[in-house]
């Protein structure tokens, strides 16, 4: 199993994308994707680099306290994660999940919509390891 990140619209401020899960060939889960927009791989202001990467679901951390996943051997980075929530200003160079956008705090800006839900679908699917894609 693994999972496939198509990024689209990188506005300066956000990046708007969308997530496949793929088993066997298949894509059985879909949803859309908010991340920061791409600044050299700079920690915690940039998206990872496009590329291939390892993941793993971990435990509850001090900073994200619940089961989620962590994005491996990322080139000069770490504790990047794919979690929940909505707004771009919640992302320190991780990846969230959900489905549509609005804006929802009304600051010009496309938010992810349903984060919990969908987050919640996603980890119902997903193995304890698999690959990340991100094209």
């Amino acid at each position: 199993m693994e999972i496939e990140i198509y990024r689209g619209l990188d506005n300066g401020v956000e990046t708007l994308g969308s997530m496949n899960v793929v088993s066997n060939g298949a894509t059985i889960f879909k949803c859309d994707t908010l991340e920061l927009p791409y600044k050299d791989n700079q920690s915690k202001i940039s998206c990872i680099p496009k590329g291939v990467y390892f993941c793993q679901k971990v435990g509850s951390t001090k900073n994200i306290p619940y089961e989620h996943i962590s994005v491996m051997d990322v080139p000069n980075r770490n504790g990047i994660c794919i979690h929940t929530g909505n707004l771009h200003t919640q992302i320190l160079g991780c990846v969230l999940v959900g489905t549509g956008y609005g804006d929802i705090n009304k600051d010009g800006q496309k938010d992810i919509l349903n984060s919990k839900l969908t987050y919640t679908k996603l980890m119902k699917i997903l193995p304890l390891q698999f690959k990340l894609i991100i094209k």
